[in-house]
């Protein structure tokens, strides 16, 4: 499905980058620009500017007003699977991120353009050899329990995140740091052991927020509490049933939020989301089921924002177990694994096939051909180690995410045709995640999203003795590009770098990638203000308003 931008749309987006002219945000000039990667009209992007007209055509003539935003009320989002952990340096699952990011906050930010933006950090600088980031911090911010935000809170914060007592899986995003010094309360300096071009990128992720030393040592971790910076505060957390937020009245970016409340309600069940959705019992709901698109267009109370999404979509394989370590197996998997059934079963269609880890319009994504199905070949590579007859395995996929567990289906049918007896298990959230991290699988049919960099996916996951390669994989010849691609910044050249990994994995295999996603989110019309972010994240969720 494609989408081209409504004159509404347009209308939303100028008016969301106005308002962030005139609140200090933005200069006119980073909103010109960023209504440029939006894809702005030239009239609009120069009515940013305050010109009154280009080459006679008059750019206020071609926006219709916008309703003012009117703060109060209740949002409820509709969300896919259960949260399971609350402490954001304890967790890389997507369903926590999409609560964990309207309670805590990060030091850089992104939006639907995936360029670096201040959070709590103003701003910041780099020194010429690329070691040393020093971020100016923002004055003034409390945490939800009253408490001036500081640099210290920084240093604790990555600390902790580094310390091996805390066993976080996202560790390897600050693997790059070497020393935290703290300058003064409101400036502190990063000191990296080797220049890294993603570090900014790795800032932006949830599992990276800024957490008060305090409330942890208090609770002993945050997993069944919270206490940010964000636009809302915590207030309850009913496991598998809901997650209820309130507005933080003293949120550092006024006049956000303009909700007073946010109530998060976990309905797994693609129908079930759909109908809480249309009769009312919902605002909004994540991964608005794609079959039912047609239902969302044809009704005039709703509307869909989105599309292709950063994510990836693959079946991991345990290369440290026998028989996969073998090459020729994998190879024979890869060869009988049939996309087009795969997709139209996990997404109905809605997905683009591909044996590579990004897509060929992203930056990094470099173009391949997927080879046609074939079966007798790959019978025949595992004849050629002994294994003609087959063998078993075990598929682990996610209970709560269907268009994951539907391709596990698929592919447990795909596989059976050159011999492999498979047996799918659908774990819930948290123990898949234990499961996959430790290396307790045979396969997994899986996914990862919102990177804004390639590094976010291929050091985590493809680096030697990374904290996310749960199948074991190693190579040195990628760990030497993974140095390579972060040790420079011409983009151009950490292309061709980003490109030859994916060969190489491509080669190796240690995972057998699937389709890339598309992604929506389906809304009430009185539901204003919503931006579809290509990570997946929600987070502009703080900008909403209801027009009711």
């Amino acid at each position: 499905m494609s989408r081209t931008r409504s004159i509404g749309t347009e209308q939303s987006d100028v008016q969301r980058l106005a308002r962030a002219i005139r609140s200090g945000q933005l200069t006119r000039r980073q909103a010109m620009l960023r209504g440029g990667a939006l894809g702005l009209s030239l009239p609009s992007i120069m009515a940013l500017n305050g010109l009154a007209s280009v080459t006679g055509v008059s750019a206020s003539s071609l926006q219709t007003p916008v309703a003012e935003p009117v703060a109060g009320g209740t949002l409820t989002l509709g969300v896919q699977a259960d949260p399971a952990e609350l402490d954001p340096h304890m967790t890389s699952l997507t369903a926590a991120w999409h609560v964990l990011e309207h309670v805590y906050e990060t030091l850089v930010t992104t939006d639907e353009t995936l360029a670096p933006l201040p959070a709590l950090a103003e701003e910041w600088t780099v020194s010429d050899d690329g070691l040393v980031y020093t971020f100016n911090l923002r004055q003034g911010v409390l945490f939800h329990n009253g408490r001036e935000f500081v640099a210290d809170d920084v240093r604790y914060s990555f600390e902790r995140i580094l310390d091996p007592a805390t066993a976080s899986p996202v560790v390897d995003e600050l693997a790059s740091i070497d020393t935290i010094d703290v300058v003064d309360d409101y400036t502190v300096a990063i000191n990296l052991l080797t220049a890294d071009s993603s570090f900014l990128a790795k800032l932006m992720g949830s599992s990276i927020s800024i957490v008060p030393q305090e409330v942890v040592e208090e609770n002993g971790d945050l997993m069944q509490v919270m206490s940010g910076t964000g636009p809302f505060r915590f207030v309850e957390y009913v496991p598998n049933t809901n997650v209820i937020l309130e507005r933080n009245p003293d949120y550092w970016d006024s006049p956000f939020p303009y909700l007073d409340g946010l109530e998060i309600l976990v309905i797994p069940d693609n129908t079930s989301r759909t109908t809480a959705l249309v009769t009312g019992t919902v605002d909004i709901i994540e991964y608005a089921p794609v079959q039912d698109l047609p239902i969302f267009e044809a009704d005039e109370t709703l509307k869909v924002e989105g599309n292709q999404n950063t994510n990836i979509r693959y079946m991991g394989v345990n290369v440290s177990r026998e028989p996969f370590d073998q090459l020729e197996v994998r190879q024979a998997m890869a060869m009988a694994i049939d996309r087009g059934p795969v997709i139209d079963s996990a997404v109905f269609g809605y997905g683009t096939p591909t044996n590579m880890l990004f897509p060929e319009s992203y930056w990094a994504g470099v173009p391949s051909e997927i080879p046609p199905v074939d079966i007798e070949g790959a019978i025949a590579l595992l004849d050629s180690v002994g294994l003609g007859d087959g063998f078993e395995a075990q598929i682990q996929s996610w209970a709560q995410y269907p268009f994951l567990s539907n391709a596990a289906i698929v592919i447990q049918e795909q596989l059976r045709q050159i011999g492999v007896e498979s047996e799918v298990d659908l774990q819930e959230n948290a123990v898949l995640l234990e499961n996959y991290f430790s290396g307790n699988f045979d396969l997994s049919v899986t996914g990862t999203s919102a990177y804004v960099d390639p590094n976010d996916v291929v050091q985590s996951n493809f680096m030697t003795d990374a904290a996310s390669n749960g199948g074991g994989y190693s190579n040195q010849e990628v760990d030497d590009l993974i140095a390579a691609g972060i040790a420079t910044t011409d983009q151009d050249e950490r292309a061709e770098i980003y490109g030859e990994i994916q060969q190489i994995l491509l080669a190796d295999l240690p995972w057998i990638n699937l389709f890339i996603a598309e992604q929506y989110e389906a809304m009430k019309t009185y539901v204003e203000g919503y931006v579809h972010i290509p990570t997946g994240s929600n987070r502009s969720i703080k900008e909403v308003w209801l027009n009711t």
